[in-house]
């Protein structure tokens, strides 16, 4: 069994060839690279995989899940996270809260518990906080926990997005041109995280 198997995947925009019949398989616990010159196809494999873009023919199978039907939040619920090439973080919210917010795929508490504050959406909420201060702690962002994400320098919001990414607690992350953006010393730093 594959951790995940790409099996001939095709995707067109308006006729063009984003993905032309793009076929691998790893396996549990392996560092992979998709290189390529710009627009070769890298961010369109990763949103195909992570359910942003489907699939015009090919099957992507996630521990024995056909998931290139799925759903962006179903795919994150099975345990697949991904970061962007153009970081996507809510810039109005603290860095904190970014965090925060990569726990939906992990809520149980739901819509009327949380709106009556009923003890498991407290217990619930507590649990997030938690988990976001030691995403915070691991990326070492705790100084930054209070500020907007869009008042950060880039190389942090970059660390925002992985710490977002990891918060997930996702079998697969996908990093989508990492170091894009950063300058040398902020790259090897990244590196070593990684």
């Amino acid at each position: 069994m594959s951790f995940l198997k790409v099996d001939e995947v095709y995707k067109s925009f308006g006729g063009l060839k984003a993905i032309n019949n793009v076929s691998f398989a790893m396996g549990k616990n392996i560092i992979k690279s998709i290189i390529g010159p710009n627009g070769a196809g890298k961010s369109t494999l990763f949103n195909l995989i992570s359910g942003h873009h489907k699939a015009d023919r090919g099957k992507i199978i996630f521990k024995d899940s056909e998931i290139h039907k799925f759903s962006p939040y179903k795919i994150a619920y099975l345990g697949i996270s991904r970061t962007f090439q153009t970081i996507k973080l809510f810039p109005k919210m603290t860095v904190k809260e970014n965090i925060m917010a990569a726990r939906h795929t992990k809520s149980k508490a739901g819509l009327i518990s949380s709106m009556f504050r009923l003890p498991s959406s407290n217990k619930e909420e507590k649990q997030i906080k938690e988990k976001a201060e030691y995403y915070l702690n691991l990326l070492g962002l705790e100084e930054f926990a209070n500020i907007e994400a869009s008042n950060l320098p880039f190389g942090k919001q970059r660390l925002v997005e992985m710490a977002r990414a990891l918060a997930t607690e996702p079998e697969l992350v996908l990093l989508d041109e990492p170091s894009s953006g950063l300058n040398i010393h902020e790259t090897k730093e990244f590196g070593e995280l990684i």
